[in-house]
């Protein structure tokens, strides 16, 4: 990686601490729109800040999705948006939640249909950054709305590429009822500071007949959020996770001697051992697993505050959440084990490769009515989404999970997964399907430490 991105990806963590703190000061959520599993292509949308001009000429733009959970909010957005600028269509191309959507995407600039602007991750920012757009406060000036820091992010080797729509934080979910009830009354989360106190908390949970935590069977989940932990946690600076990843990477260090790894690694043992899904690991049912954990069904879940966007949809769901940290060891002192993971997962992009001027500018103009405008904001605000936008309605009340996530924050105790821009778009598959067969017993610690040395060791 370039020495840029290494300085842009490095102020991830101030500018997190900043967004998330602006959306604690927000308060929690209206009721989000109905996520989609299948969503139909077929939708239009639109496209333009300012009202069109009658006689405009028609124009077409594609938008790529990764946040397979709101498919159903961007088409609904895009068909509001084709209402008030009916010369824009905008076609929705989703993702379904562990679809390969790192191969769909290759597929679609390989076979020169490449979307005109997407939501992606930050790796895949880095991958493509000389196809994307580069934009500029005077091209437009509306991302000066930015929460102070937030722009940074999506900032490499100077340019701007990537604009940020969302804060978003993980770690351990818990129910606050099923809690507080066995523990007879109001319980407070600090206290689960260790890996022990976290197995204590687990054997009072299973002792009063309800299963103690769940963990997602899918690569994503597994090697994407948890083994990422390993990373960032070697030290508050966004270098100290990818200085861990670059000695991976020469090959001069290996996983295995590494005291956090095998520290997460015994919490994950943890984990397992009291896993809802241990009959069936790797079931890997999204809705099925919000559904279990929104009816109360176990007490804790590895997962981020996302989930709200399904759960809110379904039937017999509870509302009261909030987050524990996934502690790696005996010492409350260490990093990681008081602090939960707070990120902006997320950056909207404008392809400027394979899309003509005029469908780039009608893309950037569809950004500006998603994210300042107050009925485009109101989508995401529905939703549950944490936005970093300074002109956000002030009396939005968010769910639970987003304002567990902002107290955190508050207190300073949020991890820098800033480590997570530099993780190239494939190690969530390589190193998750990894993860996986950990998970279903099918290798052992060793094995599973040199699947991630050679994976490190083959990117270039």
């Amino acid at each position: 990686m370039k020495r840029g991105r290494l300085v842009a990806l490095a102020l991830v963590f101030v500018m997190v601490a900043m967004a998330l703190g602006a959306c604690a000061g927000q308060g929690a959520v209206a009721e989000p729109a109905a996520p989609s599993t299948a969503p139909d292509t077929s939708k239009e949308a639109p496209a333009s800040a300012a009202p069109t001009e009658e006689g405009a000429a028609p124009v077409k733009i594609t938008y790529f999705n990764t946040s397979a959970e709101v498919n159903t909010m961007f088409e609904e957005m895009f068909a509001r948006y084709h209402e008030l600028h009916p010369n824009v269509t905008i076609e929705l191309i989703p993702t379904g939640i562990g679809e390969g959507q790192q191969e769909k995407l290759q597929s679609l600039y390989a076979s020169g249909n490449a979307p005109t602007f997407m939501n992606i991750d930050p790796a895949n920012v880095i991958e493509y950054q000389d196809k994307l757009l580069d934009l500029t406060l005077e091209s437009a000036p509306w991302l000066e709305l930015l929460n102070d820091g937030a722009l940074d992010a999506g900032i490499f080797d100077g340019k701007i590429y990537g604009i940020p729509w969302s804060v978003q934080g993980f770690g351990l979910l818990y129910n606050k009822r099923i809690v507080n009830e066995v523990y007879g009354g109001s319980f407070d989360p600090s206290t689960i500071n260790t890996r022990d106190a976290l197995r204590a908390f687990f054997e009072k949970i299973e002792a009063a007949g309800i299963p103690a935590t769940m963990i997602h069977g899918e690569n994503w989940s597994v090697g994407g959020h948890y083994l990422t932990l390993v990373y960032a946690c070697h030290g508050p600076a966004t270098t100290d996770g990818t200085g861990f990843i670059d000695a991976l990477k020469a090959g001069t260090k290996k996983i295995e001697d590494d005291p956090i790894f095998q520290g997460f690694m015994d919490t994950f043992d943890l984990l397992k051992e009291y896993n809802y899904n241990k009959a069936d690991p790797l079931v890997g049912d999204y809705n099925a697993d919000a559904l279990a954990f929104g009816q109360g069904k176990c007490a804790t879940y590895f997962m981020g505050d996302w989930l709200w966007t399904v759960m809110v949809t379904l039937e017999g769901v509870e509302q009261d959440y909030g987050f524990l940290p996934v502690p790696w060891s005996n010492n409350p002192d260490d990093y990681g084990n008081t602090q939960v993971v707070m990120v902006l997962p997320k950056f909207q992009v404008i392809d400027k490769s394979q899309n003509t001027p005029e469908q780039q500018k009608a893309a950037l103009d569809a950004l500006e009515w998603m994210l300042t405008d107050p009925e485009g904001q109101q989508f995401f605000l529905d939703a549950g989404f944490c936005i970093p936008y300074k002109n956000v309605r002030e009396d939005v009340t968010y769910n639970s999970m987003t304002t567990s996530i902002a107290e955190y924050a508050a207190k300073g105790k949020t991890i820098n997964l800033g480590c997570f821009s530099y993780i190239t778009g494939d190690a969530w598959t390589q190193t998750g399907n990894l993860m996986l067969q950990y998970l279903a017993g099918a290798i052992d610690r060793q094995q599973l430490a040199q699947g991630i040395n050679e994976y490190w060791q083959s990117v270039k």
